[in-house]
């Protein structure tokens, strides 16, 4: 409505001033008409009277022109007439007939500047137009003025005064000026009142159009624009717009509709549709190129970093960390974590174990292990596959935080769900991989990891300038004890020497089991003193093992141990596990139970010239 009103207020008030331009010009053209008549009228009568007082002269009659002068003072419209002489005529021929002197201000003027002058005096009743004409001499012409007069060329000789009623032409201007604001009134509602008429439909529409965008504005696409049916070109317009609104809201909700099948957007509060449709473009390709990218990537490890990168710069989180848990063996592993943020995993978190979200402010000392690590904090477990469960622990600065991070929850999952098949996929191939590398007595990794691990690790520490002791273990006589026991003490044996194993090295050394009893070391960057003292420790904690047999009893075992170092003996990694197992072969022939370090009187004339590779290994 207030379109419309402007609408309408500017069309009256264009009209008006319109309206009143053509009143003002009709007005000053009728005053301008009257006035230029009357003037005209004015000049003519002058000239009536100069032409009539020279004849007098001319004629010698000069003392009868009183009655030609009442004469003329009784035409029509003139109230008075007189004529006065200047001051030169007064001189020469005296003041003249009933006193001809100036009689105002007016004549003096008229006399003195030669020009025609007029004023208009009126009121409500009477409108008067005073008239003076100056007489100027002249010599040219059909009468020379210098013959009678003593004068100069153009010098004012007298003047002409006239006063004109001019009422009645006034009032016929008034009454005429009248007729035509009545005429132009009636004009103006007819034009306002065709305007409104056919304006109205099209103003109704837009009306109609600015309240349903209005709503459209506020995200509420259910209003529908409104139109004269009568009217073909706004009712056409109201349909198009009318369509399109139908199309846009049912599309809106079939996106929405969908995308709440695959993904969640509760946390999405805005009302808007076509926002919140946005939002779900929008988040769904982020979640499409997150899938994309770790579809690619390698491993787990790959994979936990892409959903800290989300977290970190989607999300704008920086105190978190990530954990893996295998519920079937009762392990749970830190797989990221932020700097500086003190949190360790156990299996008695509550989140693990209630497989439930744990949110600080949900009951005071709701979950001892966390509450030890903040006050304000939220761990969340996710299901990965039936014994596979990811945690992702928010450390945060306050109850706000907290509430805002809940906020975020719903998003993160959309995260966490993409990457769901990843991680099972990536998951059973570490599985697998597992098992086909580790031996599945001992959990030692088996001959077939060395054979990809050796070459590939001694090269990296060529390039870092580190070495590698190469240790070659076998637990003496133990044929003996398979062929007393059984090949299930035998295992347990075996065991055994794997656990002591494991308990001696460090986390960057590496074991495996070689082959039957045999097991071989590699311990990353020691001293030969270092080397020494971890194979005597491992020989030493084997020998005080006991190993359980069926009747009861326990006994223990020896332990021979052989090794070399790379790449001091050789800068050939096979060609040192070869000299690993030489020192062992002599450790065995000089009474067992002890530690050989390699050296090259160890190898006869024909091993010296043989050069060991992998490919004879067997």
């Amino acid at each position: 409505m207030k379109t419309q009103k402007r609408l309408a207020l500017v069309s009256i008030l264009s009209i008006s001033i319109s309206f009143v331009t053509l009143i003002g010009i009709v007005t000053y053209s009728f005053k301008t008409l009257s006035e230029k008549a009357i003037l005209e009228k004015a000049s003519i009568t002058a000239e009536l009277v100069k032409d009539g007082l020279t004849a007098h002269m001319l004629t010698g009659t000069m003392d009868d022109r009183e009655f030609f002068l009442n004469r003329i003072e009784n035409l029509k419209n003139v109230d008075e007439l007189w004529v006065t002489r200047s001051p030169s005529v007064i001189d020469q021929y005296g003041k003249g007939f009933n006193n001809e002197i100036p009689r105002d201000q007016i004549d003096q003027d008229v006399i003195e500047s030669g020009k025609i002058h007029y004023k208009l005096t009126e009121d409500i009743s009477f409108a008067k137009l005073r008239v003076t004409v100056p007489y100027n001499a002249s010599s040219h012409g059909s009468l020379d003025c210098l013959s009678c007069h003593e004068a100069k060329e153009g010098e004012t000789l007298g003047t002409v005064s006239m006063v004109f009623d001019v009422t009645e032409t006034r009032n016929e201007s008034v009454l005429t000026i009248l007729y035509i604001m009545g005429i132009s009134i009636i004009v103006m509602g007819l034009v306002l009142w065709a305007l409104h008429y056919s304006l109205q439909p099209f103003m109704q529409l837009f009306e109609s159009i600015n309240h349903v965008m209005g709503k459209a504005q506020k995200g509420d696409y259910s209003h529908r624009v409104i139109a004269h049916k009568s009217h073909e070109d706004t009712d056409q317009v109201a349909q198009w717009i009318n369509q399109f609104l139908d199309k846009l809201e049912n599309t809106l909700s079939e996106i929405g509709k969908s995308a709440r099948e695959f993904f969640l957007f509760e946390h999405n509060n805005n009302h808007d549709p076509l926002l919140n449709t946005k939002n779900v473009i929008t988040e769904m390709a982020n979640i499409y190129r997150f899938k994309k990218t770790i579809e690619f990537d390698e491993d787990k490890t790959q994979v936990y970093g892409r959903i800290a990168t989300v977290l970190q710069h989607h999300f704008g989180l920086n105190n978190f960390k990530i954990a893996e848990a295998n519920t079937q063996n009762a392990t749970i592993n830190e797989v990221y974590s932020c700097e500086n943020l003190p949190h360790e995993f156990t299996m008695e978190c509550r989140a693990l174990r209630t497989k439930q979200p744990v949110f600080s402010d949900q009951f005071k000392d709701i979950c001892s292990t966390c509450e030890s690590s903040s006050e304000n904090y939220l761990c969340i477990p996710y299901t990965i596959s039936d014994d596979f469960e990811l945690l992702l622990y928010f450390r945060a600065q306050n109850k706000e935080d907290v509430g805002h991070i809940k906020g975020l929850l719903p998003e993160i999952e959309n995260f966490i769900d993409s990457a769901r098949p990843e991680l099972v996929s990536k998951n059973l191939t570490e599985i697998l991989r597992l098992s086909s590398t580790t031996d599945q007595l001992t959990g030692l990794y088996n001959r077939k990891f060395l054979d990809e691990f050796a070459d590939k690790a001694t090269s990296q520490a060529m390039r870092a300038g580190a070495n590698y002791a190469i240790l070659m273990l076998d637990i003496d006589f133990f044929k003996m004890v398979n062929d007393t026991y059984g090949h299930d003490v035998g295992d347990r044996a075996i065991e055994g020497l794997s656990s002591v194993i494991k308990s001696s090295i460090r986390e960057a050394d590496v074991a495996f089991r070689y082959g039957g009893e045999e097991f071989l070391v590699m311990l990353y960057n020691c001293s030969e003193e270092k080397v020494d003292e971890i194979a005597n420790n491992i020989r030493i904690k084997f020998s005080k093992q006991s190993v359980q047999a069926p009747n009861g009893k326990t006994f223990t075992k020896t332990l021979s141990i052989g090794y070399s170092l790379f790449p001091s003996d050789s800068e050939a990694i096979w060609r040192c596990i070869k000299f690993a197992d030489v020192a062992l072969y002599q450790a065995k022939e000089t009474g067992r139970n002890k530690v050989v370090r390699f050296s090259i009187s160890m190898l006869g004339e024909g091993e010296l010239k043989d050069t060991y590779s992998p490919a004879k290994k067997g």
